[in-house]
């Protein structure tokens, strides 16, 4: 099994302890080596592909951010330094040993974000919540339910002129990331800049705005609520 295949086999049987939560050493191989992953991907460029994203939404002192789907916390580590003491910085995925690494993360920079399980289709946090979402190189990976009810939740936890920002690969630019096993459907659109863009709409986003992010193999589309 070449190391390709074994990024992208599936994680599906991995043990987990009695409790819930998932030992570092039985998550999928994907998960347990992301980083190192994401760094082979990107020629060792994914802090500066975060701190691009956060650009795209100028994220102000005191502001309340959500990742959904952070993954090892890379990216929502980063806005912390953007809201301040004042602001509030939280990431949820699915994968338990994906937030095991983010909440070790943060426990060694002593970072106040807060990491827990969870689904972007359903946010364990009250309406009226946060002023900017993120939903990055996640969208892929979800099935039409999860897009669809993602989004409304989504909505949901934003307070009124919240932001949404969608970012996933770009198919008009051949990656290594397109060419994983299971990928070869996002070099037929780009899922950003239609499907999520209509999507938001959908639900009852406004102000949709889709374009090239500044990392050229990935697009963004950015919505805000009403």
């Amino acid at each position: 099994m070449n190391l390709i295949e074994r990024i992208h086999k599936d994680g599906s049987s991995h043990d987990h302890t009695h409790d819930g939560t998932t030992h570092s050493h039985n998550a999928p191989f994907w998960v347990r080596h992301y980083d190192k992953i994401v760094g082979l991907v990107t020629m060792g460029r994914a802090n500066k592909i975060h701190r691009d994203t956060l650009s795209l939404v100028n994220l102000q002192a005191g502001d309340v951010v959500l990742d959904a789907g952070c993954g090892t916390g890379k990216l929502i580590l980063e806005a912390e330094k953007n809201v301040g003491h004042l602001g509030t910085a939280v990431g949820l995925d699915v994968e338990p040993a994906m937030i095991a690494q983010a909440k070790q993360k943060a426990s060694k920079t002593g970072s106040h974000a807060t990491f827990a399980v969870a689904s972007i289709d359903d946010i364990p946090y009250p309406d009226n919540h946060f002023d900017v979402v993120f939903n990055s190189l996640v969208y892929h990976h979800l099935n039409e339910t999860q897009k669809r009810e993602g989004f409304k939740e989504v909505l949901r936890v934003l307070k009124p002129n919240g932001r949404l920002i969608v970012v996933d690969l770009n198919p008009t630019r051949r990656t290594l990331a397109t060419s994983l096993p299971g990928h070869n459907q996002l070099a037929q659109e780009d899922h950003v800049r239609h499907e999520a863009a209509e999507q938001m709409k959908q639900v009852g986003f406004s102000k949709v705005k889709v374009g090239t992010h500044p990392y050229k193999q990935l697009s963004y589309a950015i919505g805000e609520k009403a």
